[in-house]
């Protein structure tokens, strides 16, 4: 069972190479997977969090594995 639900504020925490560009962005937790994909996102897998990020830019979703997450 994962820590994060639903609506949790979070900020990437990034432990490897791959997140390393977004680490310390922080979002709100769009879904918690294993979830299938619908209307407003893709499929989310098992262990991760679909995390909702809007900046200046726009809105970004960003799939992000429980590890590299933390509430903020």
């Amino acid at each position: 069972m994962s820590q994060f639900r639903t609506g949790d504020t979070v900020a990437v925490a990034a432990r490897d190479e791959f997140y390393a560009n977004v680490d310390g962005w922080r979002g709100r937790v769009a879904a918690v997977g294993p979830k299938e994909p619908n209307a407003c996102h893709s499929q989310v897998p098992e262990g991760y969090g679909l995390v909702e990020v809007v900046d200046a830019e726009g809105a970004k979703q960003l799939l992000v594995p429980f590890d590299q997450l933390r509430h903020a």
